[in-house]
């Protein structure tokens, strides 16, 4: 039961996490976060140089590259959040089908009632609606933000 229990809730933090990571790269994409409202996009060295061609060359390939640096920083992010995710589903679900095998070969004293398999069943759900409610008050933040 204890495992079950810790495996719902990594599974379910990881399922919020990707969903609020997502809303976050939703929200760093906004127009009032591009590269020319950040303090990065006003760097002293770039401003200190006389010629405006030089200057503007510069800025240009900075900007692309922090550009391209964020799109890929992002990319890394949703790839190690959605391997996570779908680390602990695997192991949630193999417990679940654990859990399940061993009522068919126990035999009938080992095997768990089904009023406890219920409260299993409950408790991880009660497990999952407390995280959905915390990352629904943390997505909200960020919308607020937005």
């Amino acid at each position: 039961m204890t495992q079950i229990c810790r495996n719902q809730y990594e599974q379910e933090t990881s399922e919020q996490e990707y969903e609020l990571l997502k809303q976050k790269i939703a929200y760093y994409n906004l127009p009032s976060q591009s590269f020319e409202s950040s303090t990065i996009s006003h760097h002293p060295f770039i401003d200190s140089i006389q010629n405006l061609t030089v200057q503007e060359a510069l800025m240009k390939q900075f900007k692309e590259v922090a550009i391209q640096s964020r799109i890929a920083l992002f990319n890394m992010y949703l790839k190690s959040a959605e391997d996570q995710r779908q680390e602990y589903n695997k192991k949630h679900e193999a417990n679940i089908k654990k859990m399940d095998a061993s009522q068919h070969t126990l035999n009938k004293n080992e095997k768990l009632s089904s009023t406890f398999v219920q409260l299993i069943n409950e408790r991880c759900n009660k497990i999952s609606e407390r995280i959905r409610y915390i990352y629904k008050f943390k997505s909200e933040s960020i919308l607020l933000k937005s």
